[in-house]
């Protein structure tokens, strides 16, 4: 079958159900409702945009002053991130510059608010990078959108995509079961990898990490789903190619995945895969020879802040997995995953159950419907093979993130450098919905309330106290200081808690009403 054929005929299973709409609408306003604040790590990604766009360079001395996360060689500030995120927001960045040139808007910018009233008082405001320590920085109203518009480009509109896959693939695992059922338990397992798990809260910034996710479970997706051909393994390719311009950490969980692809459709596929990635693998090379002086030389080895570059000396900052720190990443109230996300305790026990072999339920139920049809196109559930790749890379992500100098992300919601596994640990979530759907539903709802509670306040934790109570909590009832507004609520002017009406209300008219019909 034809990629562009095979492609329409899964975009055709999707809208087979009979919600996808209200679903996807509401999942699209749940991201752009939320607007993450700046931040080092996502401006350092905007500035190299920046440069790319209105000066067509790699420095971003002109906007150095809004991150830390950057690096300095020959003269010149660089962002240190991957430029992944940064290229691809090129195109909506782009847009938004051209609109302003022609209407004479304002363009992103910084001022500074000084912490003595005084010197405000006397005119005497300094330039942003000749602040005084107390003062703050404060973005105007074009940085926001700025941010808001590349984001929801590039990392918010691919998640979505992903969940559609992430659903057809959940429906390939349920396959046994009455075709009514496996449509609702595959909508519930996707509603919990996005809404459930600090997914959500990196779908709403402009991070690499949710891309990478996206990138990762899209190219292992259309394996599963998509028959061979050299036009797949070519997209998938590409996919895994991005995803390493993203993040570079995604490198091994790459590897991984072709190695895995040599297995589900043979050497040649592999080989096709490996071809498609060659050409981003050599624009990464280029973007390090121009800024960095070398293809293998990256931001990292420049980094700029000394307190980052003394972290970053040896190996980048990634030592031996510290069984203490992975006990913090799992169950920490800090940064700890199933302390935030609960639900996923299920999803752990649920793989353990697929590695052994074990069926969803401990009964069958009778095939009906286009579930039979599946079935008897062999479209079975993963194998177990497809699950040991699921333990690999959700293992690979907690050591790397374990034996990383800086575990905790710094600011972040919850184990950041996490978030690419959390799609592959969310599909063993099936044992569970099947065999304990109410413990599922309380567990799923109470990860769902924490995640969006912290995403109101930012995903950008501090690296100190409980990111619930000391954080999340807290800042959604404080009155947001100029420019820090992080949901459109805030942004007209609701306080507090209200500031979430106006987004309840939307899930609630796009979702109640379509259940109740449902039922009916």
């Amino acid at each position: 079958m034809r990629l562009g054929a095979a492609l329409r005929a899964l975009g055709a299973e999707l809208r087979a159900h009979p919600r996808v709409g209200a679903l996807a609408l509401a999942l699209l306003v749940g991201m752009a409702y939320f607007v993450g604040p700046p931040a080092w790590n996502q401006n350092s990604r905007l500035a190299l945009t920046r440069a790319l766009v209105e000066q067509r360079g790699l420095a971003i001395d002109d906007w150095h002053v809004t991150t830390g996360d950057k690096s300095w060689r020959a003269g010149h500030f660089y962002s240190d991130k991957a430029p992944g995120v940064s290229l691809l927001a090129t195109l909506p960045y782009a847009g938004f510059y051209l609109q302003r040139q022609l209407t004479g808007g304002e363009l992103p910018e910084v001022r500074v608010e000084p912490l003595d009233p005084a010197t405000a008082a006397a005119n005497l405001t300094p330039d942003p990078d000749q602040r005084q320590p107390g003062d703050a920085l404060v973005y105007n109203r074009a940085h926001l959108v700025a941010l808001w518009l590349c984001r929801m480009v590039v990392v918010s509109l691919p998640s979505l995509l992903a969940v559609g896959l992430f659903y057809l693939v959940m429906r390939r695992e349920f396959v046994g079961l009455e075709d009514e059922r496996s449509r609702r338990l595959a909508t519930g397992a996707s509603l919990i990898w996005v809404l459930a798990t600090p997914a959500f809260g990196y779908a709403c910034g402009f991070y690499g990490h949710q891309l990478t996710a996206a990138l990762l479970f899209a190219a292992f997706a259309l394996v599963v789903l998509v028959p061979s051909s050299r036009g797949l393994a070519l997209l998938v390719g590409s996919l895994l190619g991005w995803a390493v311009l993203a993040e570079y950490t995604a490198a091994g969980p790459v590897l991984a995945l072709v190695l895995w692809a040599s297995w589900r459709r043979g050497l040649r596929f592999a080989a096709a895969v490996t071809l498609g990635g060659l050409p981003w693998a050599a624009v990464l090379a280029g973007y390090h020879t121009l800024a960095f002086g070398g293809p293998l030389a990256t931001g990292y080895d420049f980094v700029y802040r000394p307190e980052f570059a003394e972290g970053m000396a040896v190996n980048y900052g990634l030592g031996a997995p510290d069984l203490a720190v992975v006990l913090q990443l799992c169950f920490g109230s800090y940064r700890g995953l199933f302390y935030l996300a609960p639900v996923l305790l299920l999803a752990v026990w649920g793989l353990g159950l697929r590695l052994a072999g074990t069926a969803l339920e401990p009964a069958t139920t009778p095939v009906t419907g286009s579930a039979a049809t599946s079935a008897e196109r062999g479209e079975a559930g993963l194998r177990r093979g497809d699950w040991l790749l699921v333990a690999a890379m959700v293992v690979y992500y907690l050591l790397l993130n374990s034996g990383y100098y800086m575990w905790d992300g710094g600011a972040s919601l919850g184990p950041r450098h996490m978030v690419p596994a959390l799609p592959f640990l969310a599909l063993a979530i099936g044992p569970a919905l099947c065999r304990l759907p109410v413990a599922s539903l309380v567990l799923a709802c109470l990860s769902s309330v924490q995640i969006v509670l912290i995403t109101a306040a930012g995903p950008e934790a501090p690296g100190h106290g409980n990111p619930l109570w000391s954080y999340a909590l807290p800042r959604l009832f404080a009155e947001a200081p100029p420019g820090t507004a992080t949901n459109l609520g805030r942004l007209l002017g609701l306080p507090g808690p209200l500031s979430l009406l106006p987004l309840a209300l939307v899930w609630w008219l796009l979702l109640v009403p379509g259940r109740q019909q449902a039922k009916g």
